[in-house]
């Protein structure tokens, strides 16, 4: 049966990695510190490369979300592979949080680490993603059907309860990209926070694709990365009009999910690409099976 369709409390631990060690908090001061994950792409026991995740619900099912080219190590269109030695993976390791009580009493946070395979056969024919199923790699978004989720700490990126207000968005408003730039994480070994601004009209897409640009001196390692609109002080809620609309405080948005820099950056533009949470959702509900890496 699928990968997906197993509970992540039957994936064995990965022998071979050391287990991080038990972690002592303070206070977790933002909750979607909770919602990256670091993911690292590997064949057999080799790590190709590093790179960030997030969960994602949609009618009322959990989805791994990350970048095309995190599971095929290969550049989306051209389908050139990433790796130095053309080898693309087979298997992500993904270090999920949980919460527990340390000896003293006090709250804690371990990560352990679980191997995901890429393919349901041996043969690597038959990925476990979903793909965009009009634009294919062109969409440089996947979706994995994931269960077994309760038993670890990590916040679904749209759970209304993370980040559920609706904010009239605006060019210039501040983005955070969540992740792990060159596999550096934070204290606890929680993600990076990478601030930003939206650089394009967000209503508008880009080349006929749910896409928008945004200006943030991002870094290898997080792709995948979910981003975030934070309105700070006095915003408008989407589709209320006048004074009615108006909020004063802090208001939070998923807005899609982050897949590297424009181009190769030769210009140093240091622009962004962010899939817009429509592209996650057409990814999902189209259920259109990727393609092997293997055969590309």
């Amino acid at each position: 049966s699928s990968w997906a369709q197993k509970n992540l409390n039957c994936l064995p631990q990965c022998h071979h990695l050391a287990r991080e060690p038990k972690m002592k908090t303070n206070q977790i001061r933002e909750v979607l510190s909770w919602v990256p994950l670091f993911i690292r792409p590997y064949f057999g026991v080799v790590e190709l490369a590093v790179g960030t995740a997030f969960l994602y619900r949609h009618n009322d099912k959990i989805y791994l979300i990350t970048n095309w080219h995190n599971v095929t190590g290969r550049e989306p269109v051209s389908h050139k592979t990433k790796h130095s030695q053309c080898a693309v993976p087979d298997e992500l390791v993904i270090a999920f949080p949980k919460e527990q009580i340390a000896d003293d009493g006090r709250n804690a946070v371990r990560w352990t680490h679980h191997r995901m395979p890429l393919y349901e056969d041996s043969d690597h024919n038959i990925p476990v993603w979903f793909e965009h199923p009009v634009h294919a790699d062109k969409i440089d978004v996947v979706a994995i059907p994931i269960e077994g989720v309760e038993e670890i700490a990590s916040k679904v990126a749209n759970d209304p309860k993370v980040a559920g207000d609706k904010i009239a968005i605006f060019p210039g408003f501040d983005v955070f990209v969540l992740g792990y730039p060159r596999g550096i994480s934070g204290g606890g070994r929680f993600p990076i926070w990478k601030r930003g601004s939206i650089a394009t009209e967000p209503d508008f897409d880009i080349g006929g694709l749910p896409m928008l640009l945004i200006d943030t001196a991002t870094r290898e390692g997080m792709s995948g990365a979910p981003v975030f609109i934070f309105a700070n002080g006095t915003w408008f809620a989407d589709n209320t009009p006048g004074l009615e609309g108006m909020t004063f405080g802090v208001g939070k948005q998923f807005l899609g999910v982050y897949s590297g820099r424009l181009g190769d950056d030769v210009f140093q533009a240091q622009l962004g690409v962010v899939w817009k949470e429509q592209a996650i959702i057409e990814v999902i509900e189209g259920g259109k099976i990727g393609v092997s890496s293997f055969g590309l």
